[in-house]
Parts: C-alpha cells; sequence; structure tokens
C-alpha cells in the first residue's frame, strides 16, 4: 500500500513519537523511509548589529541548523536500518510546510507521518502548525502523531 513513507523531523520530542510511527508503518509495508529535515529561513531582525558582518552570522545560524538536520536525519537513518528498511535522507532550505509538500511531490511519497504538540485554541492560532498546514494541502495521507 506505502512503498515510500516520509517523516520530517525537527528533533524535537513530536517529531520523535512520529519517528517511531513511520518506522512501524514502513516495517509493515516494506517501504522505504525518508528522513527529512527543513532549515527554516531566519528573519533578518534577528541578528546583532556589531563589527561583524551579519552574513558570518547567517553562515553561522545555517551551518548549526545543517549539523542538526544531519544529526537528526542520521538517527532516524540508524533507527530504520535496525528495522532493516531502506532510508533516504534529506536536508531542504525554505518554510517547512511548502518544503515538506514539495519533497513529497517530487519523491513519490505515498505517506507522510508527522508529529504534533495537540495545542488548541489561541496557542494553535498564533503559533501555527506546520503539520496542520500540511495535513490540510498534502495530496497524500498524512498520519499525525501526538506526543505523550
Amino acid at each position: 500500500m506505502y512503498d515510500r513513507i516520509l517523516v520530517p523531523t525537527d528533533g524535537s520530542d513530536p517529531a520523535t513519537a512520529a519517528i517511531e510511527e513511520a518506522i512501524e508503518l514502513a516495517t509493515q509495508n516494506d517501504a522505504e523511509l525518508h528522513a527529512l529535515y527543513v532549515v527554516e529561513p531566519i528573519p533578518l531582525g534577528g541578528f546583532s548589529a556589531g563589527a561583524e558582518p551579519a552574513s558570518a552570522e547567517w553562515g553561522d545560524v545555517v551551518e548549526r541548523q545543517r549539523d542538526e538536520g544531519n544529526a537528526a536525519t542520521a538517527e532516524i537513518a540508524e533507527l530504520a536500518r535496525e528495522h532493516d528498511l531502506e532510508v533516504v535522507e534529506a536536508i531542504e532550505h525554505g518554510k517547512p510546510n511548502v518544503q515538506i509538500l514539495e519533497y513529497a511531490d517530487e519523491h513519490d511519497i505515498d505517506a507522510i507521518v508527522m508529529g504534533t504538540h495537540g495545542r488548541s485554541g489561541a496557542d494553535r492560532l498564533v503559533l501555527g502548525s506546520v503539520t496542520e498546514k500540511v495535513v490540510r494541502k498534502s495530496d497524500v495521507p498524512v498520519l499525525t502523531v501526538r506526543m505523550g
């Protein structure tokens, strides 16, 4: 039923819960697992004014995020390989919900497994939710896994 399953991660606890579900689903379907980390753009206002150019500061931030992404996808790959699954690791740059949907389309993903914080009310409205945006716009099934 599912040949390629995407599990986006940001390294958070909800993502960890989703990883376990994604591995289970991939194992049941003998599917290839795609581990995706999205390096999110940072508003320019987040940088200090000073002697060091903002571009150097920006480079440090992007490199840290890329390192976090490599660590997060490598962890998924290690867990998946323990279950004899094929794994594809990827890091993309941009808005997470947009990149997740584009990745799913470009790689013929059959299902997406994502964690959620389970926010409701004002928290959800103010903060928005990458998972919610993906659920609303995805052309493939999205399994959401609530933390806890």
